[in-house]
């Protein structure tokens, strides 16, 4: 998991340098950029918000809504990746995969929020750890979203224990 908050310490050179060998091993390399998602080419999932794709993708603020597809497929062919999870705030995540495969996924649960602190966080964290221990994109990318919820309902910077998420994903919907 590579996460820069656009203070430049990730250069576009050192992740070309690591990202090819480690996925040659099979190692999963999942980027968090704030400011500078294109720097990470090569990686296999990137997961921006609304604003960091429009401003990788040169997309006017606030358009990007109706680029959304567009942008999620460029995104993909730009930076060679398996997948781009692009977070939309109370409009959920989307998930676009390599082999075109389109998964728009609504927010989970109530779209009242106590604060958004770590939101993201709480998304790369619990997409990575579920894909890894083998989760597809698709149900890491529910499991990323449920938990993204968990944390927006608390005060601050969050975390979402094991035993909560668990709890969540088993509830009847």
């Amino acid at each position: 998991l590579i996460s820069d908050y656009g203070m430049g310490n990730v250069a576009a050179e050192t992740v070309s340098e690591i990202t090819k060998p480690l996925r040659d091993r099979g190692v999963v390399v999942v980027a968090d950029s704030r400011n500078a998602l294109m720097n990470y080419r090569g990686v296999n999932v990137v997961a921006p918000n609304e604003e960091e794709v429009e401003v990788a993708l040169d997309i006017p603020a606030g358009a990007l809504g109706n680029e959304l597809d567009n942008a999620g497929r460029r995104l993909i062919t730009e930076l060679e990746c398996e997948a781009a999870l692009i977070t939309r705030g109370s409009r959920g995540m989307s998930l676009f995969q390599a082999n075109g495969t389109i998964n728009h996924l609504p927010i989970y649960g109530t779209d009242q929020i106590a604060d958004v602190t770590g939101a993201g966080d709480a998304v790369i964290a619990a997409f990575t750890t579920a894909h890894v221990a083998g989760a597809s994109m698709f149900e890491a990318a529910r499991i990323a979203n449920v938990a993204a919820a968990l944390a927006v309902m608390k005060r601050g910077t969050a975390t979402v224990p094991a035993n909560e998420l668990r709890a969540a994903l088993e509830a009847p919907a």
